[in-house]
């Protein structure tokens, strides 16, 4: 019986990446092992292990090895560190939700931006997804603010592609409170997290967001738009910070 011919393809890199802050490992994130010091820094700006990156005394990264230092000012709670847990790529990056999170105040942001602008944004992000091309199977995230894009980072996974763009972010010192964060995933709880912790008033997404993602988004004032590629995306909530063409020219 003649046997499967096997052929040769390209495979969506993923390997076990430390994250050793102060000498401890916070977390193992299962992860593509490109742009870790981005990887790291916005793991810890949108998880609030830090503020900024003036509280991040050294940062070291070896993409050989698979392994982050980060030295911060000061030591950090028992209750921040994972214990060593493995983030994998397929799920959330270890946000903690609770309910009273939802008390908190709204984004009031008036930021906003056309919807013309915002889907050019989204082919900015796909035509820098490099990897994805090759692969066909890579997440990629995006940081754009009404102009341009600031920075599109790939990953095997989309919260980490998203981790990586936010802290591409914090270095360039971007103003989040007047951007948008574009992203090839679904939009889950813990991205949904991530932007109200960077106060980002405008989530874009070539997929849908859960519905707990939604009604973070709804309660706490973040604009959610889906289905990005589309022809007719969806905005969710929060549309007023979309502007139709004929808004635009008014």
């Amino acid at each position: 019986m003649p046997q499967a011919k096997e052929l040769q393809y390209l495979v969506c890199e993923e390997a076990p990446v430390e994250l050793i802050v102060n000498g401890v490992t916070l977390v193992t994130f299962m992860c593509t092992p490109q742009d870790l010091k981005d990887l790291a820094m916005g793991h810890l700006v949108a998880r609030g292990v830090v503020s900024n990156m003036d509280e991040v005394y050294t940062m070291a990264a070896c993409e050989d090895m698979k392994k982050i230092y980060v030295r911060t000012g000061t030591e950090l709670e028992k209750s921040q560190y994972g214990l060593g847990s493995v983030l994998a790529s397929s799920c959330g990056s270890g946000s903690h939700f609770r309910e009273e999170f939802l008390a908190q105040t709204p984004n009031t942001s008036d930021f906003s931006m056309s919807m013309a602008k915002l889907k050019e944004h989204a082919v900015t992000m796909f035509r820098e997804a490099v990897m994805h091309r090759d692969t066909g199977g890579m997440h990629c995230a995006a940081l754009a603010d009404g102009q341009e894009v600031l920075a599109v980072r790939e990953d095997v996974g989309r919260h980490n592609a998203l981790d990586k763009v936010i802290g591409k972010g914090v270095f360039l010192s971007a103003d989040f409170g007047r951007c948008a964060l574009l992203s090839t995933g679904r939009v889950a709880t813990d991205m949904a997290l991530k932007a109200v912790a960077m106060g980002t008033p405008i989530v874009a997404t070539r997929s849908i967001p859960t519905s707990m993602a939604l009604e973070i988004a709804e309660k706490l004032g973040i604009t959610m738009v889906g289905r990005i590629a589309s022809s007719q995306p969806v905005v969710y909530c929060h549309g007023e910070r979309i502007l139709l063409e004929e808004e635009q020219a008014s």
